[in-house]
């Protein structure tokens, strides 16, 4: 029986110097807005490029990292304004990612012989993997 491929990753990059959409979340909501975003790339990473956040998800994070719903929502809905994740496909398929965490993870993988992919939520060009 074949391993199954794994899709998520052990580590991602975050720059020393980040632009002022995660600024303006630090403004907004202090470090916990940050903290969260974090928690949330974190989120995404494990499992690949994107991540399903309906309204279940949300309840389930919101319980796991102890902040309350509403705050998180709030958080989301900055991030989504500043570009941090895409609009079009949370409003569409309830899941957050962006150009930038596609890229990231685009360049992670790219020596994995087989990366599976959504063709539906990719905001960059679709060659993962080798």
């Amino acid at each position: 029986m074949a391993r199954p491929t794994k899709q998520g990753i052990d580590y991602f990059p975050l720059d020393v110097y980040l632009d002022n959409k995660f600024k303006f979340l630090e403004i907004k909501f202090g470090l916990e807005g940050f903290a969260i975003i974090i928690k949330i790339f974190q989120k995404i990473y494990a499992n690949g490029y994107w991540c399903n956040f309906n309204e279940d998800e949300q309840l389930l994070f919101s319980y796991d990292i102890k902040v309350d719903i509403n705050r998180i929502r709030a958080i989301i809905n900055e991030a989504i304004t500043r570009d941090i994740f895409d609009k079009n496909l949370f409003d569409t398929y309830q899941i957050l990612t962006s150009k930038g965490i596609q890229k990231r993870y685009k360049e992670i993988v790219k020596r994995r012989k087989d990366v599976e992919i959504v063709p539906e939520y990719l905001l960059i060009n679709g060659d993962f993997g080798v």
